[in-house]
């Protein structure tokens, strides 16, 4: 009996631990949108992050006709020695404009900027 209670409070202190390193983990939440216009139309992009969950919306809107795409998948935030951020995505569904792969990452106030691209905190 002494040797399961042993056991039993060393695996409740190794699970405590992993939940508080878990919570310590960076996370965004919330939609960021950026978008480009051109002459004969516009392109735009939002990520809607929940948890470690990302949705990835991409609208491309030339002469009037409009092109939806939704990719899902999950995301990780990084800090290096230097104190840059980087973000990996994995995304399940990807194409060659939205993949899975680890890109720069700067926050601030109401935006992110992914790979140096621009996207603002959308209020709803």
């Amino acid at each position: 009996m002494k040797k399961f209670t042993k056991i039993l409070a060393l695996t409740l202190v190794a699970v405590m631990l992993v939940c508080t390193f878990a919570s310590c983990a960076k996370k965004l939440s919330g939609d960021y949108e950026g978008e480009v216009n051109f002459v004969i139309g516009k392109a735009s992009v939002t990520y809607s992050f929940s948890g470690s969950k990302v949705t990835v919306t991409s609208k491309t809107t030339v002469l009037g006709n409009v092109n939806t795409t939704t990719y899902e998948g999950t995301y990780e935030i990084a800090e290096n020695d230097d104190g840059t951020m980087e973000i990996t995505l994995t995304i399940e569904n990807g194409d060659d404009n939205v993949k899975s792969g680890t890109y720069t990452l700067e926050e601030g106030e109401d935006y992110i900027k992914i790979a140096g691209i621009q996207y603002n905190k959308v209020e709803k």
